[in-house]
């Protein structure tokens, strides 16, 4: 191979590993926080956290449960065996006269069969088809018999029972619907915690951008101020002043860095990333548009979508199915059985299906409690006191709701003004500082003054930013509440 062709394979396999690892696709992993909206994160948020990963999980566990329990209300067909079912012993066997003697045993004992059976959740019984065929072998006497019933069909009734079949359809269906309202209610939540993380970076970061500009300004301040000085326009106070300001900038933005680099991490962490000392530039929000929030719209949707209503409804029928449960497992009981089929022994298992006997069953058992010492009104008694509590409780439980909910549209609508005005505050602070400033480079200003100009123009903007996160993580918290996109 000439010079040529390797360098030219050198460069091509060079340029295609370049071309992998600076792809979008392999660069994502990093860049998609290097500059991060408020929107972005919250995607992120609910896709890559433990919390989203556990609200999807707890949805589909909710899920699977409601489908078992729809296949348990389905026909089920079951098959058993019992083959072989050898024995080659000495057992015990009554005589007639009562003596007891221990023969040797030498036999098989095999039988299957199928079954199928339906539950009926409206009686709480249970209806079944049934088909077995036994067979038993004596090897002591050589001897082979079988026992089968090619059909038989029956049916199993509590007549005064608990039907807990009954109360399980009724519930489950409400069951499902809470696990979607409350997966709805996980990924708010969610966005909640997460605007709370990228605010806190949100602030810390302005408290860097305010460090580093004062920074700047102190450093392009004290070389006029020095120049100054050496002139006599100014005193040593004064430059000692400045010299403190700059000081006090820089270790403020060493602090602030350090701020900014602790809210990337939790970011990062959030986000189930390893954090290698990146730091995040979030984007501010864009607040042109105030979002308009009517506590009207927000009490409705609040109590018609939040999970915790359907949570009462379910809560309440449970309590209401512990006290019959109590009425009725405690009290008289009944259960009624009936099958009929074909069935017959016989030493030729052909003769079992060709010429079959009827056989017909039929049981009731009672349990009549005569004395119980009063256990089943006092346990009537409490699952009523229990149910009587919940009631209560739950109407406890909407009242701070809806407290809660105008609450937060109450101190959301006073942000919007304050919100407002701290940017108007800004503003003009901002301004102001500027002129100061030319004024101080144009000796017309004092030291003291400057400082001060600065300081209101930090404040200001701390407050601005600050405003703007109270604002945003009151929002997300209405969301929560409600369920609700206001926007």
């Amino acid at each position: 191979m000439t010079f040529y062709k390797k360098y030219n394979l050198v460069f091509v396999s060079l340029s295609l590993v370049l071309a992998i690892a600076f792809s979008p696709k392999a660069m994502s992993g990093q860049s998609d926080l290097q500059n991060l909206s408020l929107e972005n994160f919250l995607e992120l948020a609910k896709e890559n956290s433990i919390a989203g990963e556990a609200a999807k999980i707890d949805w589909q566990t909710a899920q699977l449960n409601n489908s078992i329990f729809k296949a348990s209300l389905k026909p089920q067909l079951s098959a058993f065996a019992n083959l072989p079912n050898f024995a080659n012993t000495f057992a015990e066997a009554q005589q007639p006269d009562g003596t007891i003697l221990f023969p040797r045993i030498n036999n098989n004992n095999s039988a299957l069969g199928l079954n199928l059976s339906q539950a009926i959740p409206f009686t709480g019984g249970s209806v079944f088809v049934q088909s077995n065929l036994q067979r038993f072998d004596d090897f002591t006497n050589d001897k082979v018999f079988y026992n089968g019933t090619p059909f038989r069909i029956g049916f199993s009734q509590p007549l005064f029972g608990f039907n807990a079949l009954k109360w399980d359809k009724k519930i489950q269906p409400i069951i499902l619907q809470e696990a979607e309202k409350k997966y709805d209610a996980d990924i708010e939540s969610i966005n909640n915690d997460a605007a709370d993380l990228f605010f806190n970076l949100l602030i810390a970061n302005e408290n860097l951008q305010i460090a580093t500009s004062n920074k700047e300004s102190n450093e392009t301040l004290l070389t006029i101020a020095e120049e100054k000085y050496a002139l006599g326009i100014i005193s040593k106070n004064g430059l000692l002043q400045l010299k403190f300001e700059l000081a006090s900038a820089i270790k403020n933005k060493k602090q602030a860095e350090q701020s900014v680099r602790f809210a990337s991490s939790s970011i990062y962490t959030f986000l189930g990333r390893r954090h290698n000392g990146e730091l995040i530039n979030p984007i501010i929000p864009n607040v042109e548009n105030l979002i308009n929030v009517d506590l009207t719209i927000a009490l409705r949707e609040g109590l018609n979508n939040r999970f915790e209503q359907i949570n009462y409804a379910r809560r309440q029928m449970e309590a209401d199915r512990d006290v019959e449960q109590a009425k009725r497992e405690g009290g008289f009981q009944a259960d009624l059985s009936a099958s009929f089929g074909l069935s017959r022994g016989a030493t030729d298992v052909g003769d079992i299906y060709s010429d079959p006997q009827q056989q017909q069953f039929v049981q009731l058992q009672l349990n009549v409690p005569i004395i119980d010492w009063g256990a089943q009104k006092s346990s009537v008694t409490l699952a009523q006191a229990q149910r009587d509590f919940l009631r209560k409780n739950i109407t406890q439980s909407k009242l701070q709701l809806e407290a809660n909910i105008q609450q937060t549209v109450d101190a959301f609508n006073n942000l919007q003004e304050q919100l407002q005005l701290n940017q108007e505050m800004k503003q003009l602070a901002q301004e102001r500082f500027e002129i100061i400033k030319e004024s101080f480079v144009l000796g017309a200003i004092s030291i003291t003054d400057l400082t001060l100009a600065q300081r209101e123009k930090d404040q200001t903007a701390r407050e601005y930013i600050f405003t703007l996160s109270q604002y945003w993580q009151n929002y997300y918290e209405l969301k929560t509440m409600t369920l609700y996109n206001f926007q």
